[in-house]
């Protein structure tokens, strides 16, 4: 934000907390517009993908049920042996490959169900009478007409119900992914917040292994390694109360810095109609600002105002404040990595730079046109498996017969 040029001095020589503000500052800004950047990127790449991708895979899936059907019919033709167990275990493959994607139709997973359950595996299907039984139930709930009451209720009732399925699924997956057993869970958190519970998490396995990095020294060793890690806490624990009453300056001293800035450059007290046009425009900035409790913005115009005005800034109070532009310069950076990461990079290649936006569109560009090649190919699959002889052939080359696999 720059003040315009015919209210300006001569700038004062500024002080190391002034110039760590300015950069935090820039610093923030560009963070914004790359968070914006890539918000707009995802929305963009999700709205495309549920046009294009999706219906390709959905293509994909029809494609190889009407393999295995034709595999299934092909069955009836004269075969050795060994043909008909090769056809056997594509069979199986291929059903076993569908049935792990969610979006497969009903229909076509009772299908599957079925056939595998013949080929000796023990897949429950749904009890077709409990079926009945319950979208009958459904029909007379869905008749009764709730109250406020009950569906607010209902609703909190699923949530937490939702919330505690996905923190035992949650806990059953840290257990395989870092071998642990369910007693290593035994700290206090919050059932209904699974932040609360990866942030314990984490508290406690950074606490094990600080215990087996000790236990592997000894003697002065170990002292000197305790000593260290004891001061880092400190630091941090430190750093954190800074912010917390950072925090609390920053909510007390909102309205006395408006009340600062509005004083300097109230429109009514300039005579030169220029300067009153311009801090009018910077009146309205700082009125939006205060409306928003946007700090950023008003600190901003207080210390060029008193650059100006040859007014003396605290440095310790902008000390405090910085503290909190690093907290926020921090989380937009996080909020950034978190819509980076939320993609899958493992096919894509690219430098150490920073993944940019540009990677995306054509990381997604890559995706759906293996997407396209999958369905194209699984086309030419399903042409082969229809011609008796060229499905005789295929079986009699194992390399390329097991080829003809993971299409999903």
């Amino acid at each position: 934000m720059e003040l315009q040029k015919s209210t300006l001095e001569a700038e004062q020589k500024l002080s190391a907390p002034q110039k760590k503000f300015q950069k935090l500052c820039q610093k923030i800004e560009q963070e914004q517009v790359r968070l914006n950047e890539w918000q707009t990127a995802q929305a963009d790449i999700q709205a495309r993908a549920s046009r294009e991708i999706l219906p390709t895979y959905a293509q994909l899936r029809e494609i190889i049920f009407q393999q295995i059907e034709q595999l299934v019919a092909q069955k009836q033709q004269k075969m050795t042996a060994a043909q008909l167990m090769k056809l056997d275990q594509k069979i199986e493959q291929l059903c076993l490959q569908l049935l792990r994607s969610p979006q497969i139709s009903a229909e076509h997973s009772q299908f599957l169900t079925e056939l595998l359950n013949s080929y000796g595996h023990h897949i429950e299907l749904p009890d077709t009478d409990e079926v009945d039984l319950r979208s009958e139930a459904e029909t007379d709930e869905e008749n009764a007409e709730p109250s406020a009451q009950d569906r607010f209720e209902s609703d909190e009732s699923e949530q937490e119900r939702l919330t505690q399925l996905k923190l035992e699924s949650l806990k059953h997956f840290l257990c395989e992914e870092y071998d642990l057993d369910l007693d290593f869970f035994d700290f206090q958190h919050d059932p209904l917040d699974l932040d609360d519970f990866i942030e314990k998490f984490e508290h406690k396995m950074r606490e094990q292994e600080e215990l087996h990095f000790l236990n592997q020294l000894y003697g002065k060793q170990r002292a000197f390694a305790e000593q260290q890690i004891a001061r880092e806490k400190a630091k941090v624990a430190k750093k954190q109360q800074q912010r917390e009453e950072a925090k609390k300056l920053a909510t007390q001293s909102i309205k006395a810095i408006y009340l600062k800035i509005t004083a300097l450059i109230h429109p009514d007290r300039e005579q030169d109609e220029q300067k009153k046009q311009e801090k009018t425009v910077l009146m309205q900035q700082a009125n939006q600002a205060y409306e928003a409790n946007d700090l950023l913005t008003l600190l901003n115009l207080q210390i060029q105002l008193s650059q100006q005005h040859n007014l003396s800034f605290a440095n310790q109070q902008l000390k405090a404040y910085n503290l909190l532009l690093e907290e926020q310069l921090e989380t937009l950076q996080t909020q950034v990595d978190d819509i980076i990461y939320s993609f899958d990079w493992s096919q894509f290649l690219y430098s150490n730079r920073k993944i940019k936006v540009q990677d995306l569109y054509r990381k997604y560009q890559q995706d759906y046109q293996h997407a396209q090649q999958k369905v194209v190919r699984a086309k030419e699959i399903l042409e082969q498996y229809q011609n008796l002889k060229e499905l005789k052939q295929l079986m009699r080359s194992r390399y390329v017969w097991e080829m003809h696999s993971e299409m999903m």
